[in-house]
């Protein structure tokens, strides 16, 4: 018959007590999210952006943020490039909004503003989109008719 001692008997709930902690811990990390709409500040934006909204997770995160063009290309690390053609870049909304129950025959008119709502076009102003093979990858645009910056990043 094994004998236990009282030393290996708390090693082992020690062991056990830290592995449900880190399984906890990852678990957090990966379904915690954070989002806001119209904010006037977040310490993690420069100071000259406002009507802040935003979405953060560790799967998706999209901001978008009214800012002057030289503000942005000040804040910007990316080298983005002017915009030669209508882009889309995912909003915050992606992860905030419902999926509408448009029925069996939408008009054209519901699924225009569907689309407006998940995703926003930028025809004039700057841009960046690099994407890995997997899916993830950062966009960024800035849409010089709005005033309006945004950002859309995912690690997958």
């Amino acid at each position: 018959m094994p004998r236990y001692t009282l030393r290996g008997l708390l090693i082992s709930i020690t062991a056990i007590a830290c592995g449900i902690g880190l399984l906890r811990g990852c678990y957090i990390g990966l379904t915690h999210f954070e989002s806001a709409e119209n904010v006037e500040r977040v310490s993690w934006l420069p100071p000259a952006a406002s009507n802040i909204s935003y979405y953060r997770s560790y799967n998706f995160t999209a901001y978008e943020f009214d800012i002057s063009e030289s503000e942005f290309n000040r804040w910007i690390w990316l080298d983005v490039e002017p915009i030669t053609q209508p882009v889309k870049i995912y909003r915050y909304s992606h992860r905030t909004c419902a999926n509408p129950d448009f029925g069996p025959n939408p008009s054209l008119a519901e699924l225009e503003e569907w689309e407006a709502t998940y995703r926003a076009t930028v025809s004039d102003g700057l841009y960046y989109n690099n994407r890995r093979s997997n899916g993830g990858g950062v966009t960024v645009a800035f849409d010089r008719t709005k005033g309006r910056a945004y950002f859309q990043t995912n690690p997958r």
